[in-house]
């Protein structure tokens, strides 16, 4: 049913010329109609739903699977009328667009004989995918016509020109597929997955030295896009944010002088900009990267999430709490959020527990008609969050300090105890030196507050060694997506929430 509903909106939200989505009148109350409104309206959550409810049959029924497949198929015809907008598209992802129905079309023809029209349409297509960089089809197309003219003309000229163009694409595109695959060799794991290996750097050395010939000789879109990819690995696994910011600044003048706008390489760049200055905690740099790289993103795209979500902690990272709070309600309400990720959207489940507790302490304003974080349960947020609860170097890590933070803040001292007690085995099995040592320290400043009898002076005192050890790393293990709001910040909002009062718990 995702995949269908998917299909769905995106025909639904594109405009189509020429010819009807479905049938002739799609206001009518047909079965057809009725489950592409529905689906478009959201009002089936699953096939026996939408069976149910059109047909009063089972999912499973063969009136329901034709009617299904029916719609299916007047939706994917639909995809090759797209009217792409002028605003909403740039001008390569037009070409590509373009490129793509005409170089089916072109098949078609010279499949049916029809070599005239074919060859004629393949050699106004190569310009436009030499102009921008669609290697592959540039290859497909020169491949054709170094077979047309040496089987059908016999122009020996013309053969060899478009045989050594074949061969100079089929050399980008090797080149391409090998860079595209050693950076999902280094990307796989961590889909699930925030937890860096240790072997990941050096690794994406040693595939850098793989393609880096190729680069300096080659100045294919994808070959680069790739290579800039493997070189932010290397600066991210090594936290060297203005190495970061230089490799990014380097690539956007690279993909600036292409004769076309570059809008992914682009948006990449500046959205790893932003990371780095998010790191650093640098608000202004890092926000004129983060609006710069909006300019590049499609709202609801799966980059335009992704991009969110660091824009939010740049701005939970330098105490913008309310503008944070305001790209999570952007986010969390868009149209599209229903198709992301288990894993993403787990991500924004585990934001909206800290705003909720940054509104707990009044450092965000929620108008009376804002519904937004009063619904949030902690035991609910628990249960909405079963990826990153398996992920112990990862993302668990700011899923327990959360629910320690608002026991806390509640004064749920009792609950608070236990979640504290809970963690400290976890702390000492899966938190120690490199990247999770700010957490280690964290969590056992934290695990001093029972200890102190939640009295303010004796855990500023207890805790006192291990908050100096960790600002002492601040400088080198510090992970935003971790730390969604800074340790040292946390650690106010802790102090201020105790008194000097001890609390006796009942065991």
């Amino acid at each position: 049913m995702k995949a269908l509903s998917e299909l769905a909106e995106m025909v639904h939200n594109t405009k189509i010329r020429e010819v009807e989505l479905v049938q002739q009148n799609r206001n009518d109350h047909s079965p057809l109609n009725t489950l592409l409104n529905g689906i478009l309206n959201n009002e089936f959550s699953s096939d026996q739903e939408a069976a149910q409810k059109v047909l009063q049959v089972d999912a499973t029924d063969q009136l329901y699977q034709r009617l299904r497949r029916k719609l299916r198929r007047g939706l994917l015809n639909a995809v090759f009328f797209f009217d792409l907008p002028q605003s909403d598209y740039n001008e390569r992802q037009r070409a590509y667009h373009e490129s793509c129905k005409n170089w089916a079309a072109a098949k078609i023809l010279l499949a049916k004989n029809a070599n005239y029209i074919g060859i004629e349409l393949c050699h106004k297509l190569l310009k436009k995918a030499e102009k921008f960089d669609f290697t592959d089809l540039v290859m497909d197309i020169t491949r054709i016509l170094r077979l047309h003219y040496a089987t059908r003309e016999g122009n020996i000229k013309k053969y060899e020109l478009y045989n050594d163009l074949f061969k100079q694409s089929e050399k980008t595109w090797i080149e391409e597929n090998l860079a595209e695959e050693l950076y999902m060799e280094l990307v796989l794991r961590y889909v699930n997955s925030q937890n860096i290996l240790e072997e990941t750097h050096s690794r994406a050395i040693g595939f850098y030295k793989q393609i880096e010939g190729s680069l300096a000789q080659n100045k294919s879109f994808r070959l680069h896009l790739c290579g800039m990819l493997i070189q932010q690995v290397i600066h991210s696994t090594k936290y060297d944010w203005e190495g970061m910011i230089n490799l990014c600044e380097e690539s956007i003048q690279f993909f600036l002088n292409k004769p076309y706008k570059a809008s992914v390489p682009l948006q990449i760049a500046y959205h790893h900009q932003l990371i780095a200055y998010t790191q650093l905690l640098r608000f202004e740099e890092g926000q004129k990267a983060a609006t710069s790289c909006l300019e590049y993103l499609e709202p609801g795209s799966f980059n335009w999430f992704k991009h969110q979500e660091y824009y939010f902690l740049l701005c939970m990272n330098t105490r913008q709490y309310q503008q944070a709070f305001e790209i999570f309600k952007e986010t969390t309400t868009h149209r599209r959020v229903q198709f992301l990720s288990p894993a993403a959207a787990e991500v924004w489940k585990i934001y909206e527990a800290y705003l909720y507790f940054l509104h707990s302490n009044g450092e965000i304003s929620i108008p009376e008609s804002d519904s937004s974080l009063s619904k949030f349960r902690i035991y609910r947020f628990l249960n909405e969050t079963p990826i990153f609860s398996k992920d112990k170097k990862g993302m668990y890590i700011p899923i327990l300090i959360a629910q320690i933070l608002i026991t806390l803040k509640d004064k749920k001292y009792n609950q608070a105890v236990v979640n504290i007690e809970n963690i400290d085995r976890y702390c000492s099995r899966y938190l120690r030196q490199g990247e999770t040592f700010r957490s280690n320290c964290f969590i056992k400043m934290l695990l001093t507050i029972p200890s102190s009898n939640f009295h303010r002076e004796a855990v500023v005192r207890k805790a006192a060694k291990l908050k100096k050890r960790l600002e002492q790393e601040s400088n080198k293990f510090v992970r935003a997506e971790i730390e969604i709001i800074p340790y040292e910040t946390l650690w106010e909002y802790v102090l201020n929430s105790l008194s000097n009062k001890a609390y006796q718990v009942r065991r």
